[in-house]
């Protein structure tokens, strides 16, 4: 279980940051079409990782 800063600095990332949704709640996973996303996932464009891929994320909203 993560402490109350943990949960502060995430909330903090996300607010700064800019979500993108990249894949929407039904589209096809594009190596496996029959696989459907069953949440918006997409990701933060100011948070990129040592891959430069951006930190992914899915959402409910």
């Amino acid at each position: 279980m993560r402490g109350p800063d943990f949960w502060s600095a995430l909330d903090e990332l996300v607010r700064r940051s800019e979500l993108v949704i990249d894949r929407p709640k039904g589209s096809a996973h594009p190596r496996f079409p029959s696989l459907l996303y069953p949440l918006d996932c997409g990701y933060l464009t100011s948070a990129a990782p040592m891959d430069r891929s951006g930190i992914t994320l899915s959402t409910n909203i």
